[in-house]
């Protein structure tokens, strides 16, 4: 729960490399993810957005996991890879909370 009240890289980038925005049009949640990249690599990343504890969670574990790795590291993580990060035990709806920020990482990592 400590990451949920201060999420770790919520806020916004000036100028991103990339970005792509998640919606869950079940529950409402919508996660903008911002990223910028250097060198082949992801050197920032943010998220901001309304969503729920899961999502936000998800969200920050994630941003921390990818700042520093190359893009084709960060192309590569899975649902299954985000899971075992997040290390919560989530019911089928509630994965789709959690990788909401995966889809968003993936479509703003695409053609680069």
């Amino acid at each position: 729960m400590e990451v949920y009240k201060n999420p770790p890289n919520r806020g916004v980038l000036k100028n991103p490399t990339s970005k792509s925005t998640g919606k869950n049009p079940m529950c409402g949640d919508e996660i903008l993810l911002q990223l910028k990249i250097a060198g082949g690599k992801i050197a920032d990343a943010k998220f901001d957005g309304s969503a729920c504890a899961v999502s936000v969670i998800s969200s920050a574990l994630l941003t921390e996991h990818i700042i520093g790795k190359t893009i084709e590291e960060a192309k590569k993580l899975s649902k299954e890879d985000l899971l075992q990060l997040i290390g919560l035990n989530l019911s089928t709806s509630r994965v789709k909370c959690a990788t909401l920020v995966l889809n968003a990482l993936h479509d703003a990592l695409e053609g680069l």
